[in-house]
């Protein structure tokens, strides 16, 4: 009768001490989520203070579209290869949080990635690339980078920037200049011809017109994401999608050229510190 007892109380004593710690586990389980939700909540405060007032943003862009082609029929236009290009610049503010220049809203990198390029007709070589800013608003061949990004070579002095020819990559630390892009939809015609009733044929916008080109067909957009270090090596991201819609004010680049100023307000033009 005494062992039953004492068994009794064994068992007893192994379930209080299962409850306890099922109770222990189940507080601590608790204690646990509360605190993930008051680390997460104060670092999404955190998070918010810090892009409230950003370090950079997207300040302007300026969207330069026109087209070209090649004859190579000897001047009789029965042999055309037809090519459209934008240019692109983007500005980027660093004045919004101190007006003075500092190793907090300077440029030491700074890189595209994730480039996705649209068009509506698959037709032509589509290439998205650096493009020299004095070749700004000029037909120019360009080559896609191989491995998929756009990495710009850091200018910090006054003297490096006053030598370079802005052939390579460029852009100064202090974001005096743009970043300087373009598109090139190349040879979307090959043996093509027009028609020259007019007598004169301008190698430009029109030539999509006299080339009976859908405007619509060769539109689309470009997709990326813009990565910066500053010099106190923090990093900051943006990203950006701009619509290369030559349907728009058509006439503009039927009669030669298109050009599109963005002054850009608002978060999503923000870069987010990461």
């Amino acid at each position: 009768m005494f062992n039953k007892i004492i068994r009794k109380h064994k068992i007893l004593l192994i379930i209080d001490i299962i409850l306890i710690a099922i109770a222990i586990t189940s507080c601590m389980y608790i204690f646990g989520i509360e605190l993930q939700k008051t680390i997460f909540t104060s670092q999404l405060e955190k998070f918010n203070e810090e892009n409230k007032n950003p370090v950079f943003k997207i300040g302007r862009v300026i969207l330069y579209s026109s087209a070209n082609a090649i004859d190579n029929s000897d001047g009789k236009l029965e042999d055309l290869s037809v090519s459209q290009f934008t240019d692109i610049a983007i500005y980027i503010d660093n004045k919004g949080k101190s007006s003075k220049l500092t190793a907090e809203n300077t440029v030491k990198e700074l890189y595209l990635d994730n480039i996705k390029v649209t068009v509506n007709s698959n037709d032509g070589d589509h290439i998205f690339n650096y493009k020299n800013p004095k070749k700004m608003g000029k037909y120019l061949s360009l080559k896609n980078n191989e491995d998929g990004s756009v990495i710009m070579n850091i200018l910090s002095s006054n003297e490096q920037m006053s030598k370079s020819d802005l052939s390579q990559n460029v852009f100064f630390t202090d974001c005096s200049n743009p970043i300087s892009l373009g598109f090139v939809n190349q040879n979307f015609i090959k043996n093509g011809k027009v028609s020259n009733k007019e007598g004169l044929l301008l190698f430009d916008g029109s030539i999509l017109k006299n080339a009976n080109v859908d405007l619509q067909k060769i539109s689309g957009k470009i997709d990326f994401l813009i990565h910066i270090k500053n010099n106190l090596g923090e990093k900051f991201i943006c990203n950006l999608s701009i619509k290369n819609d030559l349907t728009q004010n058509n006439e503009e680049i039927l009669n030669g050229y298109s050009m599109k100023i963005y002054d850009l307000e608002g978060q999503s033009y923000n870069f987010l510190k990461v």
